[in-house]
């Protein structure tokens, strides 16, 4: 059986997914930037629906194939587990980045205007206050993010 990852790891299925993310297509309007033949882009498109990257809906004759949320969804948890470190780490630089900067934008201003400047706040106290919200605001998108269940 296929998992959302293996499926993910051939090239053609995720160009597939590059062209659905667009709009819903045919499958001739597929294959028109593909060139597969017709066997070949049916196995691709029967993966991704059995690891339901895609859905498929039928009039007559057209099949129309669209991204599925519930694949996506998938995926996306899994790499949301080793997001929320990265995330962390990269609020903590930022604010650390804003004190420095809020410190040099000082020491060069007193340069230019040859006295001292006297900021009315700790730039890392404000550096430090910016990496928390941002923590904080990453800890809620990550429980709204698993609070979430797909459509069907």
């Amino acid at each position: 059986m296929t998992d959302v990852f293996d499926a993910l790891a051939d090239a053609k299925r995720r160009k597939i997914l590059e062209l659905l993310a667009t709009k819903p297509l045919t499958i001739a309007a597929i294959n028109k930037s593909l060139k597969l033949s017709a066997t070949a882009l049916d196995k691709q498109l029967k993966v991704l629906l059995a690891v339901e990257l895609v859905s498929v809906e039928k009039k007559g004759k057209t099949s129309t194939y669209s991204l599925n949320r519930k694949g996506l969804l998938d995926a996306a948890k899994w790499f949301g587990k080793f997001g929320a470190s990265f995330v962390s780490g990269q609020a903590d630089a930022l604010g650390e980045n804003v004190a420095n900067l809020l410190t040099s934008a000082a020491s060069w201003l007193e340069t230019k205007v040859g006295g001292k400047i006297n900021l009315d706040f700790d730039p890392e106290q404000v550096g430090r206050e910016l990496g928390k919200k941002l923590s904080e605001a990453k800890t809620q998108a990550t429980k709204t993010v698993k609070s979430v269940k797909p459509k069907k």
